[in-house]
């Protein structure tokens, strides 16, 4: 009994001292500077934001004009936006030059926040064309990199953080394909950029969210995108899957996908600021309780059991080849 209440006390101790550490916040705020990509809407817009409130200065890269002119609107003097399309190379070159102009003489960036992504084609598998995969990684993965390259003299001179947004559909597949291919690849690079980053004085984090209400779950989109492919589809495959087959799979999402979505979008804001922020930053931020607990679930569990698990809580329907 001694032994087991010295065991607690220590998970106590050690669990206290942890939260002590991680709680330790940085100074001198307003004298670091941080770049954000994807700030239109969503996690970008608010974390621009908080940021700002903070006292940060914050460049914030927007791709749309009313992007930039609500953002603007809504920020102190303080907070630069400029025109940013990820997906290309001379766009990220303009920002990245202009940051520089902006910057006091010998200043580096405190921090770089690849927070811009998509959804992408909502089909199944044997639906997608290497053009969907294409259009998701271009923003989700390659924008990602191409940024993180751009920008990486710069975080290195202020020896800052780079702060990614990857998923928590980059651990376990439940979603459609090409958005789960960008994060899965997503995670891989974070982590090649760490362990190289790890003695340069330069630290890398990422955000693995879990399902939250934001622009980038539209259900409406994905069943337009659905049944876009699926008429495109031979009709081979058509008679497969079957004619209600879209109708099923929306109606399961809509239950499933509907109810499993989070309002607190503000905690992974926290999550963003914490690793810019504190003194003792995460490597890895899981976010949300179906992040946590149900999906943490999945990849724990031997395949065999997680698969008949995800078959329950999901509801993917039968294709009507498969009932014969």
């Amino acid at each position: 009994m001694s032994y087991l209440l010295v065991c607690v006390a220590l998970v106590v101790v050690f669990l206290a001292v942890r939260w002590i550490i991680r709680s330790l916040r940085l100074g001198n705020l307003s004298d670091r500077y941080v770049f954000i990509t994807g700030c239109d809407t969503g996690f970008g817009n608010m974390l621009a934001k908080r940021l700002d409130s903070l006292g940060m200065n914050v460049f914030a890269g927007c791709l749309t004009s009313k992007g930039l002119s609500d953002l603007n609107k809504a920020t102190s003097d303080r907070l630069v936006t400029m025109e940013l399309d990820v997906t290309k190379e001379d766009s990220i070159l303009r920002a990245c030059a202009e940051v520089k102009k902006i910057l006091p003489k010998g200043k580096g960036l405190w921090g770089v926040v690849n927070n811009a992504g998509i959804a992408g084609n909502g089909s199944q598998v044997e639906w997608q064309t290497v053009d969907n995969y294409r259009k998701c990684n271009d923003v989700n993965l390659y924008g990602m990199i191409n940024v993180t390259n751009v920008f990486l003299p710069l975080v290195r001179k202020a020896k800052g953080r780079i702060v990614n947004i990857t998923s928590i559909m980059g651990r376990v597949a439940l979603v459609h394909a090409p958005y789960v291919v960008s994060k899965f690849g997503a995670e891989g690079f974070c982590d090649c950029l760490r362990y190289q980053l790890y003695k340069c004085g330069v630290s890398v984090h990422i955000i693995e969210p879990g399902f939250f209400n934001t622009g980038i779950v539209d259900l409406d989109r994905f069943g337009r995108s659905m049944r876009s492919s699926f008429q495109a589809m031979d009709d081979e495959r058509k008679e497969f899957y079957g004619e209600h087959y879209v109708d099923e799979v929306m109606k399961g999402a809509k239950e499933g996908i509907s109810a499993a979505l989070s309002s607190d979008t503000y905690k992974v804001v926290d999550a963003y600021t914490h690793a810019l922020t504190a003194v003792y930053p995460r490597a890895r931020y899981v976010v949300g309780f179906d992040a946590n607990v149900v999906f943490r679930l999945i990849w724990t569990l031997p395949e065999s059991i997680g698969d008949r698990l995800v078959a329950v809580l999901f509801k993917f329907p039968i294709p009507a080849g498969c009932r014969k």
